[in-house]
């Protein structure tokens, strides 16, 4: 049987939010439901991934707290996470997470592998941030982390440029 949540999410492009806006206030009286939302993250259909990571990305920036119950499933799944869409998500996601330093860097890893490697330059520009956030805190990551923000910042885009900007101010180095 296919849940109203998922039926809601269903329907137009990738790019579309739909009747998002709907289901994020759903879920925020009604936080039993977020599960269903992060099952939907392997959902078939493109859209649906695409709207339910963004679903729980809304409702993380409300209510931080709801992404720790899917703290394992998340740091257990990064690396099968392929959805441009999804990526864009999951790095807003994962800096809600209280990470021990061997989770964090786990993490810094793929989501700087994303950032590296992955078409979209949406998808640099999330992993980019969350990567930094980490980095900030551990300084072995940061020690990695310098010379790869160095090197995006001449190889790419603009936006991608402009975000390793932002972050160089942020930890004040220098590009």
């Amino acid at each position: 049987m296919v849940s109203n949540l998922r039926n809601k999410l269903t329907g137009g492009n990738r790019t579309s939010i739909g009747d998002s806006q709907a289901v994020i206030q759903d879920v925020l009286l009604s936080p039993n439901k977020l599960k269903e939302i992060y099952s939907l993250f392997f959902d078939d259909d493109p859209v649906v991934v695409m709207r339910s990571s963004y679903i729980a990305m809304k409702v993380a920036e409300v209510n931080p707290a709801t992404v720790k119950p899917f703290k394992k499933s998340l740091l257990a799944d990064l690396e099968k996470f392929k959805q441009q869409e999804l990526r864009w998500h999951i790095p807003q996601l994962l800096v809600h997470l209280s990470l021990v330093p061997t989770e964090k860097r786990k993490a810094y890893s793929i989501i700087m592998s994303w950032a590296e490697t992955d078409k979209s330059k949406i998808v640099a520009y999330y992993a980019l941030q969350t990567a930094a956030d980490f980095a900030e805190t551990d300084p072995n990551l940061l020690e990695n982390f310098i010379p790869r923000l160095r090197k995006l910042n001449e190889s790419g885009a603009k936006s991608v440029s402009n975000r390793c900007k932002k972050i160089a101010k942020q930890l004040n180095i220098e590009l």
